[in-house]
C-alpha cells in the first residue's frame, strides 16, 4: 500500500511541475464568466452599501500652549524665579517643554469628558436608552482624537454624523480645557499664596522683635546705634540672609511639586548650602549694638523679598484669564470625512476577484486529486468490490 501511495504522490508532483503560466491562464479564461459575474455583483453591492452607510463629518480645533510665564513679577525688588519652577507647568500646562502633554492629560480626563457630554446633551444625542454615562463616555472617546503635532500644538478632532454637533463638541473640549487649567492654576496660586503668607507673617514678627530689641538697647544704654563704617558689610550680610530666605521659599514650593531627584531641586539645595557656608564663615560681632543693627537690616531685607512675592501671589490667585491660545476654532465641516466610498468599493472589488480565483484553484485542485485517486489500483479494486456487493444484494 505504501508503494501505491508513493506512486500517487509522484504523479501529482509531476503534474504540478508540468503546470506553467499558460495552464493558469487557461484555467482563468475557462472560469472568466464566474470571475466577472462575482466582480460585478460584489462591486454593485459595495456601491449600494457605501451610499447607505451614514456620513461622518470631522471638525478640527487646534490650540497652542503658551510660553513660560512669570508667576511673580520683579516689582523692582525681588527676582521672579518662582514661576520658573516646574509647579506652574505641572498643573496649569504653562510649561513650554511639557505643557502640550499636560493639556492632553486634561483633555483625556474623565472630568472634562463628562462635562462635554452634559453640556452637549450627548446621552440623548447618542440615543442611549438607559442614560448610562459610562456608555456615553465610551462612545464619545471613540469619536474624539487628540494629537500633539510636530510644532508642539494640539489638534482636537471630533467625528459625528452632524457637522454642527462635531464642531460644538470640539469647541466645548477647548472651553473645558481652559476652564480646568484656570481652576488648577488658581489652586496652585492659592497654595503658593498661603505658603508665602505664613513665611511673611513670621518675617514681620521677627522684624518687629529685632526692632524692639534695638530700641530697648538704645533706651538702656543711651547710645544711638549708627555704625556708618560697617554699613556696607552689614548690608552684604543682610543680602545673604535675604537670598537664603528666598531660596528656602523656592525649596519649600519645589519639594511639594516635583520629585526628589529633580535637577532643579538638587541645584537649589546646592545653592542653599553655599549660602549657609558663607554665612557660617562670617564672624559674629562682639558688640551688641552692631548685632542688633545687623538683625534689623537682615529682617528688613527678608521682608523686602517676600512682600512683592506675596502681592503677586494674591494677583495670580484672582486671575481668571484664558491660559491657552486657540489657533483654529472648530467650524462645521462642509464635506464628509468618511466613508471613503471609492476606497470601500475598490477593496471589496479586489477581494471579490481574489476570493473567486482562490475558490477556482481550490476546486481545480480537488478535482485533480479525486481523479488521481480514481486512477490508483487500490481505488479500482474498492470500486469492483462495491459493485460486486451491489450485484449480490440485487440478486438476493
Amino acid at each position: 500500500m505504501d508503494d501505491k501511495t508513493d506512486v500517487m504522490q509522484d504523479d501529482v508532483t509531476a503534474h504540478h511541475r508540468k503546470m506553467n503560466i499558460l495552464d493558469h491562464l487557461a484555467i482563468l479564461v475557462q472560469w472568466r464568466r464566474f470571475i466577472i459575474v462575482n466582480f460585478l455583483v460584489v462591486t454593485v453591492l459595495a456601491v449600494v452599501i457605501s451610499f447607505l452607510l451614514p456620513k461622518w463629518y470631522k471638525a478640527t480645533a487646534s490650540i497652542l500652549p503658551p510660553k513660560d510665564q512669570v508667576l511673580f513679577n520683579q516689582l523692582g525688588l525681588a527676582t521672579s524665579s518662582l514661576k520658573g519652577l516646574p509647579l506652574g507647568s505641572r498643573l496649569g500646562g504653562m510649561g513650554q517643554n511639557n505643557g502640550a502633554y499636560n493639556y492632553l492629560a486634561i483633555l483625556k480626563s474623565r472630568t472634562v469628558t463628562e462635562s462635554v457630554i452634559n453640556k452637549n446633551d450627548l446621552i440623548k444625542w447618542y440615543e442611549i436608552n438607559d442614560t448610562s454615562m459610562e456608555k456615553a463616555v465610551k462612545q464619545l472617546r471613540g469619536n474624539v482624537y487628540f494629537e500633539v503635532q510636530d510644532d508642539n500644538y494640539i489638534t482636537v478632532e471630533v467625528y459625528d454624523k452632524d457637522p454642527r454637533v462635531a464642531a460644538n463638541i470640539a469647541n466645548t473640549f477647548i472651553a473645558e480645557l481652559n476652564s480646568v487649567s484656570i481652576q488648577l492654576g488658581t489652586q496652585e496660586a492659592r497654595s503658593n499664596r498661603e505658603f508665602i503668607e505664613k513665611r511673611l507673617e513670621y518675617a514681620n514678627k521677627d522684624l518687629k522683635n529685632t526692632e524692639d530689641a534695638l530700641q530697648k538697647f538704645q533706651e538702656h544704654s543711651g547710645v544711638m546705634v549708627l555704625p556708618d563704617q560697617n554699613v556696607s558689610s552689614i548690608s552684604a550680610i543682610a543680602e545673604l540672609y535675604g537670598m537664603k530666605s528666598k531660596k528656602e521659599v523656592e525649596l519649600g514650593i519645589m519639594e511639594r511639586s516635583v520629585t526628589k531627584d529633580n535637577e532643579m531641586l538638587q541645584q537649589l539645595k546646592i545653592d542653599l548650602q553655599e549660602i549657609n557656608k558663607k554665612l557660617s564663615s562670617i564672624p559674629q560681632s562682639s558688640i551688641e549694638s552692631f548685632r542688633l543693627y545687623r538683625d534689623v537690616a537682615i529682617m528688613q531685607k527678608i521682608v523686602e523679598y517676600l512682600v512683592p512675592l506675596y502681592e503677586q501671589a494674591k494677583i495670580d490667585e484672582q486671575k481668571d484669564v484664558p491660559v491657552i491660545l486657540v489657533l483654529d476654532k472648530a467650524v462645521p465641516p462642509e464635506r464628509k470625512d468618511r466613508p471613503k466610498r471609492m476606497i470601500f468599493v475598490l477593496i471589496w472589488a479586489t477581494l471579490s476577484v481574489a476570493l473567486s480565483v482562490l475558490w477556482i484553484y481550490l476546486r481545480q485542485g480537488l478535482i485533480r486529486f479525486t481523479r488521481k485517486r480514481q486512477e490508483t489500483p487500490l481505488f479500482q479494486e474498492l470500486q469492483h468490490i462495491a459493485l460486486f456487493r451491489k450485484v449480490i444484494r440485487n440478486l438476493q
